[in-house]
């Protein structure tokens, strides 16, 4: 392709195209490729000639990777970089592991155009065992695993398989839709044509975007966005998918895909360069640090400009202060034999003259022999934190503070006693007029926990701004008179918001004009970082408790949990003068079931007979597993008649279930047996367990014996 870069317009690109060891492809706002290089051509052995103007997924992305390739596009061209590890094909329908970069390049004439970067990741290099699967299991996964409904479809139109999540979004089964026209059960009457259109395009081996309507089983209509690709013969999950691959993707599943893509995003800790804050790039491991890549406008913080960085005459180790230079290079090493993430602080000098404290993070990756290993990573400007930690002398006594209120959180024993101890410390610790925590209940914001308030005749409603704000972002927000706010608060008209939970949000208010400071904010960080660990603690400690009275299998309680209430019942009933109904519950020869269907049909019968007794029953009742195939329901505040009711209603419920009726004809029944204990009985409650239990056993031999 005789494409110069400099016709694209764009220094920057220039300098890119001469540093860059990657394979490049630069590509329009239709994905549609301008100019490739001669890597590029190397590593996914198509050549040039066939690369202009072709649609850069239907050249190396394989179709249950579009959705993903897809939104990496358009977070790209959105003006954030994306740097992830993907999948990709090489022209024979061979699939590689490829580390990927992309990003938007705005050219001197002001078009938008995207730059990818491609770097194959050597069988040696891999860290994930995901990754190592087969070209046909690796496929096969991306389209069982997709967020995304999708299908295949044969040269007929008619669909061959779709995945789980197509069967959930359009409420056909798996029998119901095999072998039936897509024209037929997806596409509207009044849009039929598009059909033609569809194959058309598939035919021809052209990938199809397209926003259109699709109908569910229940003839509702869905507005979606549309993928098809024609399936590669040699990458294939099934023989007779030859016609196509098709990705329906609904209103809100691209913020999945988006979410999908920012998750493997190896920097999404970092502020991106879209926010000023910092410099994204990729640099190969050298001594001089060598930069093949650096993001549009990320740099300018240095006081350097991305064409200097770039460039061989100015190496990104020569404005490392010599006392830093290797202690940085040593650490990129490490990480690189250990392929974990790396994070060091150093300083720099900046294109001023001044002395920058910069926090790198990021990822090394080791190449094969042919290739320089290299790095990718966020350098970001940390001098202000830098003071503040050599100020933070001054907050010391405020730290203590902190610790005695960090051991108060430790001995909470309720959200609703940690938010208390969270909004005092607002003011004990953080000088603050008032603090308090809000959560988002529905659609409303609620104040759960304040201090302070009361000292300003605040009302329930007072809420001065930014609360519902900080919801949706992932910095504090800070305001100040200059503000806009909501309502009035007489404690004061500056302050925080900070996130404590996705619903939660902290505020403290000031009685001064003046923002918080980083100090501050550190502080506030660190007490709600205590105040988070407080809240997990008793959210574990109820998930523990929770394990150890529910059995695993059904979801009902156990026998724990019988032992744990069995003493209250009896002194409710006792003080009530009620009696309590035992009924033991045992599926008939269980035994058999297991050995005849399996283990796996036995646990699904364990489970339907659970759920059947569960729904029998009054909401003060309590059934539980008692022990392999046996069950125990606890009847309180009954009529002697009352058991023989829930007997006839768990008979009735148990012959009904087409669960429990096997493939070849056999029903599960099961056995009962009740026996009822009062306050003035003599037997205690475990005789009357054991009576209940010999009734339940006559009753299954008396089974047997009329067989």
């Amino acid at each position: 392709m005789d494409v110069e870069v400099r016709d694209f317009g764009s220094l920057y690109l220039k300098q890119l195209w001469s540093a860059s060891s990657g394979a490049l492809v630069v590509c329009d706002a239709n994905r549609q490729i301008l100019r490739v290089s001669p890597r590029f051509t190397d590593l996914f052995q198509i050549p040039a000639a066939e690369c202009e103007g072709r649609d850069l997924d239907e050249l190396i992305t394989p179709a249950p990777f579009l959705p993903e390739s897809e939104c990496v596009f358009d977070t790209a061209i959105s003006g954030i970089p994306v740097s992830i590890v993907a999948v990709k094909m090489k022209k024979e329908g061979e699939l590689t592991r490829v580390f990927q970069l992309a990003v938007q390049i705005i050219t001197d004439s002001s078009d938008r155009l995207v730059c990818f970067i491609f770097r194959q990741i050597p069988e040696s290099a891999k860290q994930r065992v995901s990754d190592r699967c087969a070209d046909g299991e690796l496929l096969n996964n991306a389209f069982e695993n997709s967020l995304e409904p999708s299908l295949y479809s044969d040269a007929t139109g008619n669909i061959i398989r779709a995945n789980t999540a197509f069967h959930s979004e359009f409420g056909w089964t798996p029998v119901e839709i095999s072998g039936q026209s897509i024209s037929e059960m997806l596409i509207p009457t009044a849009i039929l044509p598009e059909a033609e259109y569809i194959n058309s395009m598939q035919k021809a081996g052209k990938i199809l975007r397209l926003r259109t309507t699709r109908k569910k089983k229940d003839n509702s209509s869905l507005q979606v966005s549309l993928i098809g690709a024609p399936m590669n013969s040699n990458t294939s999950l099934t023989s007779q998918a030859v016609a196509g691959y098709r990705i329906y993707r609904t209103s809100n599943s691209e913020a999945h895909t988006t979410a999908d893509v920012t998750a493997r995003n190896d920097f999404r800790e970092c502020p991106y360069p879209g926010l000023h804050t910092g410099m994204f790039f990729q640099a190969r491991i050298d001594e001089m640090r060598t930069m093949e890549f650096i993001a549009p406008g990320s740099a300018s913080f240095a006081g350097y400009s991305e064409v200097e960085l770039l460039s061989k005459t100015n190496p990104y180790a020569g404005i490392i202060l010599n006392e830093d230079r290797n202690m940085v290079l040593e650490a990129i090493e490490e990480s690189l034999h250990k392929r974990e993430d790396y994070s060091i602080t150093y300083r720099i000098k900046s294109g001023s003259g001044n002395t920058l404290w910069v926090m790198e993070h990021g990822r090394a990756y080791f190449m094969n022999n042919e290739e320089s290993n290299f790095c990718v990573g966020c350098i970001i400007d940390i001098s202000e934190t830098k003071r503040d930690q050599e100020n933070l002398v001054l907050a010391r006594s405020r730290i203590e503070k902190l610790h005695s209120v960090a051991a108060k959180l430790q001995q909470c024993r309720s959200p609703g006693e940690i938010y208390r101890v969270c909004t005092e410390a607002g003011q004990s610790v953080l000088n603050g007029a008032c603090s308090s925590v809000f959560i988002q209940d529905s659609h409303e914001m609620k104040q759960v926990a304040s201090s302070g308030r009361e000292l300003y005749n605040c009302d329930e409603e007072c809420n001065p701004g930014m609360v519902e704000l900080t919801l949706s972002t992932v910095s504090p927000c800070y305001f100040s008179s200059r503000d806009l706010m909501d309502n009035h608060c007489p404690a004061g008209s500056s302050g925080a918001c900070f996130r404590l939970s996705d619903k939660a949000v902290f505020q403290i208010i000031t009685r001064d004009n003046n923002v918080f400071g980083n100090i501050d904010t550190r502080i506030t960080e660190l007490l709600l970082g205590y105040t988070q660990q407080g809240l997990k603690r008793i959210t574990l400690q109820h998930q523990l408790i929770s394990q150890a009275l529910h059995d695993p299998l059904t979801g009902i309680h156990n026998r724990n949990y019988f032992n744990r209430i069995i003493e209250l019942e009896e002194l409710r009933a006792k003080r009530l003068g009620s009696s309590i109904g035992f009924i033991m519950v045992d599926v008939d020869s269980f035994k058999i079931v297991n050995d005849k269907y399996g283990h796996q049909t036995g646990d699904d019968v364990l489970r339907e007979v659970a759920k059947i007794l569960e729904n029998a029953l009054r909401k003060t009742d309590t059934v539980l597993r008692y022990g392999g195939d046996e069950f125990l329901i606890i009847l309180t505040r009954m009529t002697t008649d009352h058991c023989h009711r829930v007997e006839a209603r768990i008979n009735n419920a148990i012959e009904k279930s087409q669960k429990l009726h096997m493939a070849d004809g056999e029903n599960i029944t099961v056995s009962m047996g009740h026996a009822f204990w009062t306050p003035d009985a003599k037997e205690t409650i475990d005789e009357v367990l054991g009576l209940a239990d010999n009734i339940m056993y006559e009753n299954k031999r008396e089974k047997l014996r009329k067989q």
